[in-house]
Parts: structure tokens; C-alpha cells; sequence
């Protein structure tokens, strides 16, 4: 009798663990470009190659002219710098759609849409389901790409393949295409080998990617376009979940302006030695790894900076913005935190390569007026 109680105690103490371990410990945001654990040589490459898919759409516009783009999408809203040898210019849709250009020498290298269905996107439809992806290709985790002779091999995650599929097209164009938590397409990425391989969105197998280099001097103009832009993605984002629209304060911005200022101006104060490290490691280009803070190392390190109770995140490098909010879109723990009812306000900073987002709850003030 007593062995038998002793036995549904342990039990018990098991079951309270396997369970309690998420809330007690939630996970911290995934990020889709390689980690240390994950160093180059690890994984197991199979000998499938994806099929291509039939070009179609925006897919047949990579490589064009950018004149030949606008002859039918018309003029661009802006269009600025940055900072990384290719232009980003943003186009006229709908209230809850989104169109933004990569161009590189007049030439169009990347094509980033979200809200926006029909021919455009085609064979794709917006909020089609993985299984209506499966009924057009099958999709595969490894991908050899030729590089000037020297082959780079990439492998897509689980997650990556639920959530950022990748694709290529049959005129040697790259597809990413990004599904909600609820397994819905929202947005697609069309993209050149090349800017495939300076984003790394995947994880390195073997090989050498090239590194996004830094070609601008005045980083003012530049990063406050950016923000403004990101400003607009996340509204259209939130039309499109039929949530109240993002707001921002004075106050907010001076909070993400000073967040960065001061953790930039020396993180070591403010890091472990290993996070440091891997800082340092993202920093100075000698990896191709992210380094993110969220969650509760966020609210430390806002407070450590002198922004305190505020909540947020940290990314480094984010080279383009759109590309990112995209990714963080199809992140499960990331879509979550985008997805509050209530009225927020957010403040987006940009130092560079540097990117901070910071949430505040709006207060209701209708009882008021």
C-alpha cells in the first residue's frame, strides 16, 4: 500500500512538471536566421530538390526593370536608401494591403506584398491553407543554391515550413511565403538568389553567404524612413486582423530613441558575458547569427537602461524592416504579442542595423470627452 501511494505521488509531481514547465518557463521568441546550436555543418541533407512552381504574378517581375514595374504599378509613395546597396520604395493598394520594392541598379530585386490577392500572387491566394499549398507543390527543407560556383546549402526548420515556407520558381526566383498562427497566407516575399542569400532567413548548412555591408554614411533620413514604414506595415497588419489601429506618443519615441542610445553606447554593462559575446559575434559581422531580447531579459535590460516598465523587443541585424515584421508575423510566440485587443501605442527605433519596438496600453478616454 504504501509503495502504491508513493507511486501516484511521484506521479503527480511528474505530471505538475511536464505541464507547469510553459507557464513557469514560456518559451523565448524563435528567430529564423542561424544560433550556435545550430552551427554550420549540423543537420542531415537529403538528396530531394524541390520542384520549381510555374512563375506567375510578381514572380515574373524580378529582374525587371524598375520603369517596366511602375509602367503598371505606378509611381511609388517613397522611396529612400537603405543603407545596404539597395533601394526600398513602397506602392499605392488597398487600406489593409502592402507593396514594397527592393531595387538594386534600376533592376527589381525583391518584391514584398501582404493584404494583396488575385493575379498578383498567383498560384497563390491570400488565407489559402497549407493544404491548399500542398494541392500546388510539395514542399522541401533543403535547398542547394549555386553561388558563383561555390554551393551554400540551406535547411528549413519545422516551424519554418509551417509557417515561412520557401519556394522556388521556375524562372529561378525565390518565393517566401508567410502563414499566421491560424495556418493562413498573409504575405508572400519574391526575391533574387542573391538577396535570398544576404537576409539568411534559414538555417546555414554549408557554405559561406555573402554579408550585408553597410554603404551609407547619413543614417538619419534613412532610419527615420524606415520607421515610418514599419508604423504603416503594422497598421495594415492590424486592418487586416480587424484590431484598433497602432498609436504613438512623444513620449514612446523618446523612450526607443533612448533605449537604443544607451544600450549601444556600451552593451556590454548591460549584458551577461555570453549574450555579450553573441552580440559582439552579430555586431561585427563575424557570424551570421540574430541576437534578440524579449520577454522578461527585456523588461531587465529596459530597466537597466533607464527605460523602465515598458515592454518590447530588441533585434540585431534587421537590414529590412518589412522583410522582418513579416517574419515576425509568421512566428507563433511574435504573432501573439501583435495580436492585443485593447488599444496600444508602439514606438519603432532604428540605429542602422539596430531595432527596437516598444508597446504601451492605451487607456480608453471616451467616458471623458
Amino acid at each position: 500500500m504504501k509503495r502504491r501511494l508513493m507511486f501516484f505521488v511521484f506521479l503527480i509531481l511528474a505530471l505538475l512538471v511536464v505541464y507547469l514547465q510553459p507557464v513557469f518557463f514560456p518559451r523565448q521568441a524563435q528567430t529564423i536566421r542561424p544560433h550556435e546550436s545550430q552551427a554550420t555543418g549540423e543537420g542531415t541533407i537529403t538528396n530531394m530538390q524541390a520542384d520549381p512552381v510555374a512563375a506567375e504574378g510578381f514572380a515574373t517581375e524580378i529582374g525587371s526593370s524598375l520603369k517596366d514595374f511602375e509602367k503598371t504599378h505606378g509611381a511609388p509613395i517613397i522611396s529612400y536608401d537603405s543603407g545596404y546597396g539597395f533601394t526600398i520604395s513602397r506602392y499605392e493598394t488597398e487600406e489593409t494591403g502592402f507593396l514594397e520594392v527592393n531595387s538594386e541598379d534600376g533592376k527589381v530585386v525583391a518584391i514584398k506584398s501582404t493584404g494583396i490577392d488575385g493575379q498578383e500572387i498567383a498560384p497563390f491566394s491570400l488565407n489559402m491553407s497549407m493544404g491548399d499549398l500542398a494541392a500546388i507543390t510539395m514542399l522541401f527543407p533543403n535547398f542547394t543554391i549555386d553561388d558563383e560556383g561555390a554551393e551554400i546549402q540551406i535547411e528549413l526548420m519545422e516551424e519554418d515550413l509551417n509557417y515561412r515556407p520557401l519556394l522556388v520558381f521556375d524562372n529561378g526566383v525565390y518565393g517566401i511565403l508567410f502563414f499566421n498562427r491560424n495556418s493562413e497566407l498573409y504575405g508572400v516575399m519574391y526575391l533574387t538568389k542573391d538577396m535570398l542569400l544576404k537576409l539568411a532567413p534559414y538555417n546555414l548548412i554549408s557554405g559561406e553567404v555573402p554579408a550585408m555591408k553597410a554603404q551609407a554614411t547619413e543614417w538619419g533620413e534613412i532610419n527615420q524612413a524606415k520607421i515610418d514604414q514599419g508604423f504603416q506595415l503594422l497598421n495594415a497588419l492590424r486592418l487586416q486582423e480587424e484590431l484598433p489601429l497602432y498609436e504613438t506618443t512623444y513620449t514612446l519615441q523618446g523612450q526607443g530613441r533612448d533605449f537604443l542610445t544607451r544600450f549601444l553606447k556600451n552593451p556590454q554593462k548591460h549584458l551577461s558575458e555570453s549574450r555579450y559575446e553573441n552580440f559582439r559575434k552579430v555586431t561585427e559581422d563575424v557570424s551570421n547569427e540574430v541576437f534578440m531580447v524579449t520577454g522578461s531579459e527585456f523588461t531587465d535590460l529596459a530597466k537597466a537602461v533607464g527605460v523602465a516598465d515598458i515592454q518590447g523587443f530588441f533585434e540585431s541585424p534587421c537590414y529590412d524592416l518589412t522583410f522582418q515584421i513579416l517574419s515576425w508575423y509568421s512566428d507563433p510566440y511574435m504573432h501573439a504579442r501583435f495580436m492585443e485587443e485593447q488599444k496600444q501605442a508602439i514606438a519603432i527605433g532604428i540605429s542602422q542595423q539596430n531595432m527596437v519596438i516598444l508597446f504601451e496600453d492605451v487607456a480608453e478616454t471616451e467616458d471623458s470627452d
